[in-house]
């Protein structure tokens, strides 16, 4: 906060800033003044005499400098003479430093006293005083070199104290005593004002303060800043130090007891003044200093000074946690630092350090309340600095309970005070040990016995580090001799008593201590630990270099009650000079003797334990070149809770327990410590412990280095224990009231450089490895391991990794070792000795007792010898434990069977071969106590076997097999097992041998590196259990063609059952016949195939039948109730499986079924209805896995043959489905609408249940067109599954056709798509639904695939009069897809009823949907399909009978739609052959048909034309032909200009080629012309299949007082349907029509006039009579119309449309190209029993896109209560009904321009309704044929049903 005089000297120069910024300018009330050299210019304001008790005194020009003039000067005269004036320089610079010449130069003076100073050169702001009311400031500045200027603000002060006690002191340095005789009567205040130069602090040191009474307490004050500071009370060094060069100091002296004495001195304030701040008071937490820049490097030549000041109570810690500076240049003196250093002063006491180079952490406590830290630096080196902490603390009084000696060697001895007697009650105070920032203080206790309390929260002794905090926990209790070592210089030792119990209190020994000097080496290596564990590691930074030229000191500490536990991980020291370089351990004892140990040179890992709570790590390297580093880590123990712990170091000794031979101690602990480079054998004599539980009596032997340890209680055998390191640590608890001896020997051997060698191995199981050596130190030497187990067990060694001197060339019964590396395994006990080299990745080696040697022989450099092992303990059995080496033999169990048996056949091969085991008879029963148990003793896999099996196998993993037998106490009628081994041999290349059990993995071969390319073999066993059948399915292999150089051969292990593929294109699956199989994939002569294989188990379940044939049949009888009957055939092949089974009303699941299952894709058929005829089932793969179930009497006939699979590919599918009557869509090829891909092969599986068959209807279908040869390049091939054994049902098809179906008779259908690599086109799309197939029947039920055929109702077959009542029968009639059925009902006569529902037949087109039903009496009724399959269904009630049908069909064939053909109505336009002018293509027949207004001709003209030419053209042709007319003209050949002209309106040009020779063909054009006749309104009779008529002159109004007449009559089983182009007739007044055009429609004759609320009509019959009648008023445009002949109605009823109410009057009929659309009331809810409609016509050639943007209407099932239905009244499409609400809009699109929306409500829970728009868009012209990807075209039979 800026202080008062700041504040007015900021307002007093604000002020004269503005008069002087706005003064006149230069020449305005100028003087001059004359003077020894010369005449100057004197400013108008330089002379002056100002009376105000404040003001601002400047420069001449302020703020501009002053120059050439001299003698300026100011007075200040204040009135009243007991104020003095307080002068502040805000700005001061002038010429000169600290000494002035006489012509630069500021004086002040009082001119009063005369007191005066001169000053000059440039200033921090600064003040003076004056002793009196009157001042003057004299300014000369002759010089301009510099900007002389200053500016200064004055205020008053009350006048200071006259008397002997009030001085002005101005000497650099300073004394003063309030000692000054006074008369105590008179009140007198003191003041003591303390000037020094503007550049200049002042430092006040009190040696005595003492100010009695608080009410008058003593003032210091800076007069520039305002910063004071006010005490009372007594305090001795203490001092107070100024922001500025000006002090006063005042007190009261009433009381005569005050005392002031203080020193003082001017101390200059540092030129860096952003690194030199002066900090009052420091925050709880500290405050954080650090050198500038750091950590960076400190720049050079700073002058850096920091004052920090507290209360006078309190003292400053200063932490250094990092101080590196230029080194000394002299060493290990702290007085040579003259680079850079950092001098830290206490200005009380006067105690100084300067301190450079670089320390360790350290601290630094003044005795006083202010310290300076003055940071000095030149400009040579830089280094990073330093960072503190800086705290107050409290000052310590001296303390009065702990008592100090100093020792002969200059250290301490510390007690209790009244040691070794009670200390005393309620005591409590604090020893500070401060020491040389390089030296730590170790304190050893001798002695410690002090109250104990939980947490020490009594009596207690504790020590705490100035730089860390707590050295250790709070000490209290009696403990065992520790020490307590401090990380830094400084510690305090607080003790503190209570009232309650006394003790006898501590001794301690205290030893000052150098630190090792710090270093950049050294940095991280001298440190204290505290942490219970931890990794010690030198160098600390892996990536630093090796320490050198170098001491660390780590010291470990723990608590009192704890040890230290050194575990060396790596010990390097590689100068041999031990004396130079060294590492040291020690126990931390300054009394007694000591636990010290010295090593260098390079170390195995060994192990140092303590037996004190603290452990020096002193590292020496003098050497430069030398290195030490390790790494090793330590861990806390407790130390012994009854004292008993030894030490032997010797190399002998012995080991006698309890130690005195009566010890009182039950827990002991023995340390054997010998040299790194040996270990420690101890050999047991004697171990005896009554009531031998190890939980209370035992003896633990623990290596340290390893941790590796035994535990041992009462024992019968003498025994070894060999260590692995250094040390050894025995621990012996027993209780004392139970006898415990234990003798023993110890000694030591020498530990090898291979760790894992030369070993004496007892534990029952391990590890052994080669990889843990030099591989240079074993040259010539031969290695052994020994290993003992307990006496009753054998020893199993299971090598792994194996790879030792020569290979072996191939695996033979034993191995043979030539060279000079291998390994030997012996039996000590029997001599049985096995030598292994060569290459192996797993085996194993039984002993036959309890004692084994491994030698690693290696005499010559290896280039790469290594092994691992592991061994385990095997108890040995009784009587029956053999050993079997033989090749083959056979193993059978104990005869005759007996109960309590137990007999164990070990079988043994050499490494690199395996064990097969094949059980031809196994019975063993109960599994509970008789079984066999086999375990591979490498792998340890483990499998009990019990019960009763047929043949089955198990293979070893590796070469030994444990074969046990067990019986249990019951003597039981089993016949045991017999089972034949042999040794199989497996690749030399270990990675190509696998061994599966699991039945979700999934193996990929090969993922390894083949050794030999040429001659490579990988082989894969795949084992389940007995029970079960190996299925192994190959997903992905390599294709080779030539199996005798590379392939897969797959074998069932136990039936030897082999077959080996090559030239694979799919997945397949192999089926073994029992539970194993080998897979042996080989390369002789390329590199192995690659394969990605999986396998699962299959149960064996019921009699086992396999067909391994291509094709076949069998008979499974009732005589077995269950098969599995297994089909494979080769892969790339697929299966068709034919059954028949009886047929049974009743089903059985359970008992009667079959189920069919695909062993590669899993794919599975599950049968128990069993449909009375033939079912069918395709798989996926090669093959099957069948699963029948039979009753009695229910036999099974099955056929199966295999066909050629599709390639793989993605278009390959399975259609699976069992819901009738549902329409699946889906079905489409690749790309579609896009062009399918060229060269494809796609298989289509499409499966039901036998009683249901698959309908296809191919909405569109567009192949390449069949050539000569039929449909050779693309196709489809459909084939009907299920009765490919009694004729061939299929049907390859191709081209472009109109909607076809493809029905099959069973349950499964086969499709395959095939294209060639030339053409393509769109493909198809298709829907399928699954239908019941319908049960055999007598006379009914029939399907008919001849081209003709008679079909009948059932009565007509058997010759009766009348059908029966309830029938239901289906006659389906299939044709080939390019034929359409005709039906001739020649009888027909069934019950008449309107509609037909009693009785009736329905005609269905399954391709169109086109759908006749009829009843009561039609001879000779015709009806004809569109296309090739048709279904009629007879159904009558239970009423009154007919005579029923007897109808006959045909097949005739229909052309193809052809993909050029082109329908012209333009007057002119052009076309020409395909792909013109480039060739057409073979194989065309295109029609062009043009069509033209009745009363017009069409002309031809030929541009170009030029086709292939041939006699009379039968080869390639343009024939031109009259719609109408039989007759044509055939060209053919080259012509030039060809013209043609029609006599009918309507023409048709066909291009057709056949397969051969094909030329560049034609380009024509053609017009319309009008045939000239008068207007007439004669009647006009059309028959042509289609054509156009119009009202007379149209497009000309017609005549008044006309009646026209068209008749248009087109084949009998056809009707007409006629679109008006347009329609323009008289509107009908008040609902008559003047003018109409009369139209037969509906069983009514409807009058067209106005405008038409539909444009298409489609009539009832083929003969139609439109009438055109006008009135004698007005005439208008009339019309144009379209006529077509389509196929008859869907319905056999037709009914008069009966026309719904419009919606709204205003909106009844919407013409506008784009509206709204919406629900009565919207957005009020709708009224209830609403039926209405909206009509929406648009112009000509467009079509509407209607848009429902929301929509809330009544939801219910299927629409049935409220609903919006959208209809298109051009092509009878309409939606679904509409109802609920939107997730998003809905958009419809109509083929025409004319919609009606129909709108229904029922009588309850009318809502919001709908709303939307509509537009219009104009319909792009038709292209000369269909393109790729047009929609389908919509059934025919839609418009059926709407009520219209």
């Amino acid at each position: 906060m800026m202080g008062n005089s700041q504040l007015l000297s900021a307002v007093i120069f604000s002020v004269t800033f503005f008069v002087f910024a706005f003064a006149k300018p230069k020449g305005y009330d100028v003087e001059t003044r004359q003077n020894e050299d010369g005449v100057v210019i004197i400013p108008a304001n330089c002379d002056r005499q100002l009376e105000s008790e404040t003001g601002c005194i400047t420069s001449p020009n302020w703020p501009r400098k002053s120059v050439d003039f001299n003698e300026c000067q100011i007075r200040v005269k204040i009135p009243d003479p007991n104020k003095r004036i307080l002068l502040t320089f805000n700005n001061f610079t002038l010429e000169g430093t600290t000494s002035c010449d006489h012509g630069n130069y500021v004086e002040i003076r009082d001119t009063k006293t005369n007191r005066q100073n001169r000053y000059c050169g440039t200033s921090y702001p600064f003040t003076w005083l004056t002793d009196s009311n009157e001042l003057s400031v004299t300014m000369n500045a002759l010089s301009s070199k510099v900007f002389n200027r200053f500016n200064a603000t004055y205020i008053t002060l009350e006048k200071a104290p006259s008397n002997g006690c009030s001085f002005v002191l101005v000497n650099e340095i300073g004394r003063y005593s309030s000692s000054t005789e006074v008369h105590v009567k008179t009140p007198w205040s003191c003041e003591a004002v303390i000037l020094a130069h503007p550049n200049e602090r002042v430092l006040v040191s009190f040696k005595d303060l003492y100010i009695p009474n608080c009410d008058h307490k003593i003032e210091m004050r800076d007069l520039l800043t305002g910063r004071s500071k006010a005490v009372c009370g007594k305090h001795a060094f203490v001092s107070w130090t100024s922001d500025s060069n000006q002090v006063a100091i005042t007190f009261d002296r009433s009381d005569s007891r005050t005392s002031v004495l203080f020193e003082y001195e001017f101390l200059l304030r540092s030129r860096n003044e952003s690194c030199s701040p002066l900090v009052v008071g420091l925050p709880a937490d500290g405050l954080r200093l650090t050198s500038p820049l750091f950590p960076r490097p400190y720049p050079s030549n700073l002058d850096c000074q920091i004052i920090l000041h507290t209360d006078f109570n309190q003292v400053i810690s200063l932490n250094f946690s990092e101080f590196t500076l230029e080194p000394a240049t002299e060493t290990n003196k702290i007085d040579s630092c003259v680079n850079d250093y950092l001098q830290i002063r206490d200005i009380a006491t006067e105690r100084i350090s300067r301190l450079c180079g670089s320390y360790h952490n350290f601290s630094w406590t003044s005795h006083s309340n202010e310290v300076v830290l003055t940071l000095r630096t030149n400009h040579l080196l830089d280094y990073i600095g330093y960072s503190l902490i800086a705290k107050s603390l409290f000052r310590l009084s001296n303390p009065d309970c702990v008592t100090i000696t100093q020792t002969a060697d200059n250290g301490y001895v510390l007690t209790s005070l009244n040691y070794p007697d009670e200390y005393s009650m309620d005591a409590s105070c604090t020893v500070f040990f401060q020491e040389y920032p390089n030296r730590y203080i170790i304190f050893d206790f001798e002695d410690f016995d002090v109250e104990d309390s939980e947490d020490c929260t009594n009596d207690y002794l504790e020590l705490t580090s100035s730089t860390s905090g707590p050295l250790c926990a709070r000490l209290c209790g009696k403990k065992e001799p520790f020490s307590v070592t401090s990380d830094s210089n400084e510690v305090s030792i607080t003790f503190k008593t209570n009232s309650k119990i006394q003790k006898s209190g501590f001794k301690a020994y205290c030893s000052i201590v150098n630190r090792p000097p710090r270093t950049l080496e050294n940095t991280e290596c001298s440190t204290i630990l505290r942490e219970k564990s931890g990794r010690i590691q030198l160098p600390t930074n892996p990536d630093w270099p090796p320490i050198r030229g170098s001491d660390c000191l780590i010291v470990i500490h723990a608590e009192p009650d704890e040890r230290i536990r050194l575990n060396f991980i790596d010990f390097v020291v590689s100068d041999l000079d031990s004396d130079r370089d060294f590492v040291e351990l020690y126990d931390i004892s300054l009394s007694g003797k000591t636990n010290k140990a010295t090593y260098s040179g390079h170390l195995h890992p060994f192990s140092w334990t303590s037996f004190r709570n603290e452990l020096v790590i002193y590292v020496r390297d003098e050497n430069e070149i030398s290195s030490v580093s390790f790494i090793a880590d330590y861990e806390i123990l407790p130390r012994s809770e009854d004292g008993c712990e030894l030490l032997f170091t010797n190399p002998t000794g012995i080991i006698s327990w309890p130690f005195d031979g009566e010890s009182k101690a039950e827990h002991c602990t023995v340390i054997i410590r010998t040299d790194p480079d040996k270990r420690v054998l101890i050999t047991f004599k004697t171990v005896r412990m009554d009531m031998a539980d190890c939980s209370q009596h035992s003896m633990t032997i623990k290596d340290t280095t390893t941790k590796r340890q035994s535990q041992y209680c009462s024992t019968l055998w003498e025994f070894s224990w060999l260590s692995d390191s250094d040390e050894v640590e025995m621990e012996f608890t027993h209780q004392l009231t139970n006898f415990a001896q234990v003798q023993a020997m110890y000694g030591v051997i020498p530990r090898t450089r291979i760790a894992a060698f030369n070993q004496f191995l007892t534990a029952p199981e391990g590890i052994i490895s080669s990889l843990e050596h030099n591989r240079d130190e074993i040259i010539g030497k031969n290695c052994t391991i020994f290993i003992q187990v307990e006496p009753e067990n054998s020893v199993v060694v299971t090598l792994t990794d194996f790879l030792i001197g020569d290979e072996q060339a191939e695996n033979t019964a034993t191995i043979t070792c030539t060279g000079q590396q291998f390994l030997e395994i012996k039996d000590l006990t029997t001599g049985r000795t096995n030598v292994y080299c060569g290459e192996f990745d797993l085996f194993t080696w039984t002993s036959d007792f309890n004692l084994v040697a491994i030698t690693f022989h290696i005499t010559t450099y290896p280039t790469y010898n290594v092994f691992r092992a592991v061994y385990r303990s095997l108890q040995q059995i009784e009587g029956c434990d053999n050993r079997l080496t033989a090749p083959t033999g056979i193993i059978e169990s104990p005869q005759p069977y007996n109960p309590n048996t137990n007999c164990r056949n070990i079988v043994h091969s050499e490494p690199g071969n395996l064990v097969t085991l094949t059980f031809t008879n196994f019975e063993m029963q109960p599994c509970e106590t008789d079984h066999v148990k086999l375990i591979d003793l490498g792998t340890l896999r483990t499998e009990v076997f019990c019960g009763s099996f047929d043949l089955f196998s198990w293979t070893s993993d590796t070469n030994e097999v444990s074969v046990y037998f067990v019986s249990g106490p019951k003597y039981m009628r089993n016949t045991g097992f017999k089972t034949e081994y042999r040794h199989v041999q497996r690749p030399l290349v270990n990675e190509c041998y696998l061994r599966k059990h699991d039945t979700t993995e999934l193996v990929t071969l090969p993922d390894f590196t083949i050794k030999d390319v040429e001659n490579a073999e990988c082989i894969i066993y795949v084992y389940n259990t007995p029970d079960n059948r190996i299925q192994f399915t190959v997903e992905e292999f390599d294709e080779v063609f030539n199996c005798s150089d590379s392939g897969i051969e797959l074998t069932d292990v136990a039936t030897e059952r082999t077959n080996t593929y090559c030239t694979i294109s799919h997945s397949f699956s192999w089926t073994a016949d029992t539970n194993e199989i080998k897979i042996r994939v080989f390369a002789k002569k390329d590199k192995l195939p690659r394969m990605i294989a999986k396998w699962k188990s299959v149960a064996r379940i019921g009699e086992p039948v396999i067909s391994l044939e291509d094709s076949g049949h069998i008979k499974l009888t009732s005589t077995f109730p269950t098969y599995q009957y297994l089909i494979h055939v080769e892969p790339n092949y697929r299966l068709i499986i034919n059954y028949m089974h009886e047929h049974d009303a009743i089903q059985h699941c359970n008992i009667d079924s079959i189920k069919i299952t695909d062993s590669t894709t899993l794919r599975f058929f599950q049968d128990c209805t069993f449909f009375d005829g033939i079912m069918s089932w395709v798989s996926d793969s090669n093959e099957v896995i069948i699963d029948a179930k039979q009753i009695a009497g229910h036999d099974t006939v099955l056929y199966y043959t295999r066909v050629l699979k599709a390639p793989p590919s993605e278009c390959n599918k399975v259609i699976t489905s069992d819901t009738n009557l549902e329409t699946n869509s889906g079905l489409e090829t690749a790309n579609y609408p896009g062009m399918y891909p060229n060269e494809l092969v796609c298989d289509m599986i499409m499966q039901t249940t036998s009683d249901n068959r698959i309908q296809v209807v191919f909405k569109e279908f567009w192949l390449e067109i069949p050539n000569h040869m039929g449909c050779h390049n693309d196709y489809l091939n459909v084939s009907d599954t299920s009765v490919g054994f009694h004729y061939d049902h299929s049907e390859r098809i191709c081209g472009r056709l109109e909607p076809i179906s493809w029905t099959s008779e069973g349950n499964s259908l086969l499709l395959r798509l095939q294209t060639d690599k030339t053409i393509a086109r769109t493909g198809y799309i298709a829907t399928y639904t699954i239908l019941k197939r319908p049960q055999p029947a007598p006379h009914c039920n029939k399907t008919y695939l001849g081209p003709n055929g008679v079909i009948s109702s059932p009565n007509f077959a058997v010759g009766l009069p009348q059908y029966s009542n309830d029938l239901l029968c289906y006659y389906f009639i299939k044709g080939n897809v390019l034929e359409r059925i005709l039906v001739h009902f020649v009888i027909f006569d069934v019950e008449l009823q309107t509609p037909c529902q009693p009785d009736y037949v329905q005609i269905e087109d399954v391709a169109t949907r086109k759908t006749n039903i009829i009843c009561g009496e039609h001879p000779n009724y015709i009806w004809e399909s569109e296309s090739n399959e048709v279904n009629i269904t007879f159904i009558t009630d239970g009423s009154r009978t007919f005579r029923g049908f007897n109808a006959t069909y045909t097949m005739e064939h229909k052309q193809g739609i052809s993909y050029c053909d082109e329908t012209l109505t333009d007057t002119t336009g052009t076309f020409h052959s395909p792909d013109f002018p480039a060739k057409y293509p073979n194989d065309l027949n295109c029609v062009y048909t043009i069509i033209a207004d009745p009363g017009h001709f069409i002309e031809v003209i030929f541009e170009f034309f030029q086709l292939e030419t041939s006699p009379h053209c039968t080869n390639d042709y343009v024939s031109l032909s009259n719609v109408g007319e039989g007759t044509s003209q055939r060209y053919c050949d080259k012509h030039n200009l060809l013209k043609w002209n029609s006599t009918t309106n309507s023409a048709t040009v066909t291009l057709h080629s056949d397969h051969v020779i094909t030329d560049n063909g034609f380009k024509a054009t053609y017009k319309i012309h009008q045939v000239f006749q008068p207007e007439t309104c004669s009647p006009i009779h059309l028959t042509t299949s289609s054509g156009m008529f119009q009202s007379p002159n149209y497009p000309s109004n017609y005549e008044n007082n006309l009646e026209c007449t068209y008749r248009i009559t087109v084949n009998p089983s056809r009707v007409i349907r006629i679109e008006f182009i347009e329609f323009e007739i008289e509107e009908p007044q008040s609902g008559f029509c003047a003018d109409y055009l009369q139209i037969p429609y509906a069983t009514q004759n409807l009058k067209l006039c106005g405008n038409l609320e539909k444009n298409v009509y489609i009539t009832d019959s083929n003969d139609v009579l439109l009438t055109l009648i006008t009135d004698g008023s007005n005439t208008l445009k009339g019309f144009k119309a379209m006529y077509t002949s389509v196929t008859m109605s869907d319905t056999p009823v037709t009914v008069a449309p009966t026309q719904l109410p419009f919606c709204s009057v205003e909106a009844s009929r919407l013409t506008g190209s784009y509206d709204i659309i919406h629900s009565l009331n919207f957005p009020a809810y709708y009224p209830n029993n609403v039926k209405c409609r909206t009509i929406i016509e648009t112009k000509k050639n467009t079509r509407i896109i209607i848009t429902i943007r929301f929509m809330d209407i009544e939801n219910y099932k299927l629409c049935d209560w409220d609903y919006l239905q959208i209809f298109d009244d051009v092509s009878g499409r309409s939606t679904e009904k509409l109802c609920g609400s939107l997730d998003a809009p809905f958009v419809w699109e109509s083929d025409g321009n004319l919609v009606t929306m129909i709108f229904k409500s029922d009588d309850i829970l009318a809502r919001t309704g709908y709303y939307g728009t509509y537009q219009s868009v104009e319909i792009v012209a038709p292209t000369p044929f269909k393109k790729p990807g047009s929609k389908p075209k919509p059934d025919k039979n839609s418009y059926i049903g709407f009520g219209r």
